[in-house]
């Protein structure tokens, strides 16, 4: 039996770093098991890929918009083999990264599938280490859907499309989740003809409806075809190579490749059931020290139940660590921002207006169209809107962006709501000239109906 740790950390992405980090930190002595490669699905294969295919995509937009600036370009073109060596190259410094950080903390790194066989003791391939406390951190699985035709060659799940080196020319997506959404906007500007399914009323299901319909909107008009309300019956082959999709009315949509994938924690094999620790749909139980139903084994991040983000994850690996190392820490997620990398990005942070009014609260809201915005107008992005939800005395209960720069601002919003202020405070933040952080203060004079820039409605 090896050494006695003071923690043991499994999985090594965005949570199981934190931990580790965290806790070293802290004085502990700390080992990191890790089956497949640190930095985890975000930075492998989901949150960094994707977003620099988007923003090569965007590159591509800004390129066609040329000419509205005076720019005389042809049609650009895109060599993939080129794109996806620099997306390689950028993943492996950043997994190089990683890796050196955790060794300069005095991090032992473990390769392996870590396995709890007590609630002290982990074996990693036929090795048992024990510890005082154990952070589960083994993220999640991409799993099918369940409906016939799922398994076909051609539908691809996400962590498969950010690799794709051949652009279909038909494209159909399944969902429309913020990944969903980012590739089919992807595909879209590299030249596929996509159609987004979406078998619930709303596109991004979890965000302010208002704001969803915009983005929506957006979406429809650069080209994408959108099938709301559609629910998926089947994936069936064509004799021609390609597929279609059939839904629950009849309707038919042909594609060459299908894009239908959800995930799951990855919670199988790590010897849960035996220990007694308590899962709700495959995802681990916690409060809100990131403490499981067995004392001293905590967890974080997409294994546990709630919203997959990664830097919710990160987060509950410092609070689970300092818990962990003796401390006494708790998660507050009111001001957890969530972020949607097209373009216009999308962001948000706290209450929608229909989570604030089904829980009987007070609500009084404040929009501003970024069209009136002279940044976005200076930047021809003048899709989207602010908007600004208070509640009883000007009380922040949420905050929703769809805008150039949506990623960035929302951290403003965050700040404000975990420092507490009211929309009357927020007034009086004075956003740099011209910027997209000007709607931001315009949606909230907007709560009290005094924006300078929106027309007096009597």
């Amino acid at each position: 039996m090896a050494e006695l740790q003071d923690l043991i950390v499994i999985g090594g992405g965005s949570g199981g770093f934190a931990a580790a980090m965290r806790a070293a930190q802290l004085g502990g002595k700390v080992t990191l098991v890790e089956e497949a490669l640190y930095g985890g699905n975000c930075m492998n294969r989901a949150c960094i890929p994707t977003t620099f295919l988007m923003a090569a995509a965007r590159q591509m937009q800004s390129v066609r918009k040329a000419a509205l600036f005076g720019i005389r370009v042809g049609e650009p073109e895109v060599s993939l083999d080129a794109l996806h060596e620099r997306k390689d190259l950028l993943i492996e410094g950043l997994r190089l990264g990683t890796e050196q950080l955790l060794a300069e903390y005095g991090v032992t790194l473990l390769p392996g599938r870590g396995r709890l066989v007590a609630r002290d003791t982990v074996e990693v391939a036929g090795q048992r280490i024990q510890a005082r406390r154990i952070i589960i951190a083994t993220g999640s699985v991409a799993a099918q859907l369940p409906v016939e035709g799922a398994d076909l060659p051609g539908v691809m799940g996400t962590e498969e499309a950010v690799e794709l080196r051949q652009i279909p020319a038909r494209l159909a997506v399944i969902g429309s989740s913020p990944w969903h959404l980012e590739l089919a906007q992807y595909f879209h500007a590299m030249g596929s003809q996509v159609t987004l399914i979406e078998p619930g009323p709303q596109l991004l299901p979890e965000a302010d409806r208002e704001i969803a319909q915009r983005l929506g909107k957006m979406l429809y008009d650069s080209g994408i075809a959108i099938r709301r309300g559609k629910e998926l019956a089947a994936i069936r082959p064509r004799d021609d190579g390609a597929l279609t999709v059939v839904l629950a009315n009849g309707e038919e949509v042909v594609a060459d490749r299908v894009l239908a994938s959800r995930r799951i924690p990855n919670s199988a094999g790590l010897g849960l059931r035996e220990l007694g620790v308590k899962t709700r749909d495959g995802g681990i139980v916690v409060n809100e020290r990131m403490e499981t139903s067995v004392p001293g084994i905590y967890a974080v991040g997409d294994v546990t139940v709630g919203p997959m983000w990664s830097h919710k994850a990160n987060v509950e690996g410092i609070v689970a660590a300092e818990n962990a190392m003796g401390r006494d820490s708790r998660m507050d997620y009111r001001a957890l921002p969530r972020c949607v990398y097209t373009w216009p990005e999308v962001a948000w942070v706290g209450l929608t207006e229909e989570e604030a009014l089904a829980q009987g609260l007070e609500v009084t809201v404040g929009r501003f169209p970024v069209a009136m915005n002279p940044y976005a107008m200076i930047l021809e992005e003048g899709a989207g809107m602010v908007k600004v939800i208070a509640g009883r005395h000007g009380k922040i209960l949420g905050v929703h962006i769809m805008a150039p720069g949506a990623v960035d601002l929302v951290n403003t919003a965050a700040v404000a709501m975990l420092a507490e202020a009211t929309v009357q405070e927020l007034i009086r933040l004075i956003p740099g000239h011209p910027s997209v952080g000007e709607a931001l203060v315009d949606a909230a004079m907007d709560v009290e109906r005094r924006s300078l820039h929106l027309p007096r409605w009597e």
